[in-house]
């Protein structure tokens, strides 16, 4: 492995990702693109390097140990959506071998362009809202039969402690009593009791892409998708949109009283393990984070 240009390292176990490897792989492996610029991209993403490729390509190179399999996991998900969204998804290229010196699985995806959106300056939020909306409902229309399960599943007692373990670390910094009452709010809400169905699960504006128009076109990072409560693409609501569109993403939805409270737990869970352990390390997550976190302190329980 090359010298570090990954700087402030965010994992322990991390290892050094750098252009040098990208090149090393791409020559033995993919000799047709071993011609083209490799440039590294800044990133929101806390497993995975991105490397952008000539014009018209990424490769995403995992940094830490065990995260390799999600490389295979999300090639086989993005071929099972694509085509069924209204907006494009990445197309997996090829998928890599480890070598000698880099020991996980990675991939070359299709480049999608487009600009993240940030909340407090949406060109169209309304039109936002109906795009996401779009995709939210265009997978629960997709059957679940051999589905694997989201990783957002799991029920919220699993995770009661851990998280007000991290509502703990935020104290002085957020109105940790208000975001308290609306984990307990979650844990207390009634489960999930429809069929399962189809999720990305990670609805964060790091995942997505907006036009120049401000409307979606493009949902990126599906390792997480599979079929569950659906309540968990209730992220959307509190990362993505201001609170006028909130409102309106939820009468969209059609989002029951137990379907929100549920939702509001994922984003409670979500933001503030996000900061509690990337607070030092991911400016990006950070100020993610806390955006979801100061729209969340003002819900009404």
């Amino acid at each position: 492995m090359t010298s570090c240009e990954t700087g402030t390292r965010m994992h322990a176990h991390q290892i050094d990702v750098t252009a040098s490897d990208v090149r090393r792989l791409l020559s033995a492996q993919f000799p047709q693109w071993a011609g083209e610029s490799v440039m590294r991209l800044p990133s929101y993403g806390t497993t995975n390097a991105m490397f952008k490729l000539g014009d018209d390509k990424v490769a995403r190179l995992p940094f830490i140990p065990g995260d390799g399999a999600s490389i295979a996991v999300e090639a086989g998900l993005l071929a099972h959506v694509a085509g069924a969204l209204p907006v494009p998804t990445p197309r997996v290229l090829e998928v890599g071998e480890p070598d000698g010196a880099y020991p996980f699985h990675w991939s070359v995806l299709s480049w999608l362009p487009g600009e993240m959106p940030v909340p407090e300056s949406l060109v169209d939020a309304s039109g936002l809202v109906d795009d996401v909306v779009d995709i939210v409902l265009a997978l629960q229309r997709m059957p679940v039969h051999g589905a694997r399960t989201a990783q957002r599943s799991a029920p919220f007692c699993h995770s009661a402690d851990e998280v007000r373990g991290y509502l703990a670390q935020l104290a002085g910094d957020f109105d940790t009593r208000a975001l308290s009452r609306l984990w307990n709010d979650a844990l207390a809400a009634p489960a999930w009791d429809g069929p399962p169905m189809w999720l990305h699960s990670d609805l964060l504006p790091s995942n997505l892409l907006v036009d120049e128009r401000g409307r979606l076109c493009g949902v990126l990072d599906w390792a997480a998708a599979g079929v569950g409560d659906p309540s968990c693409e209730l992220l959307a609501a509190w990362n993505v949109f201001p609170a006028d569109a909130r409102e309106l993403f939820r009468a969209r939805l059609g989002v029951d009283e137990a379907s929100w409270r549920r939702g509001r737990g994922w984003a409670v869970s979500q933001a503030s393990h996000a900061l509690a352990y990337y607070r030092e390390t991911n400016p990006g997550m950070v100020e993610m984070a806390t955006r979801a976190l100061r729209a969340l302190e003002l819900e009404e329980v």
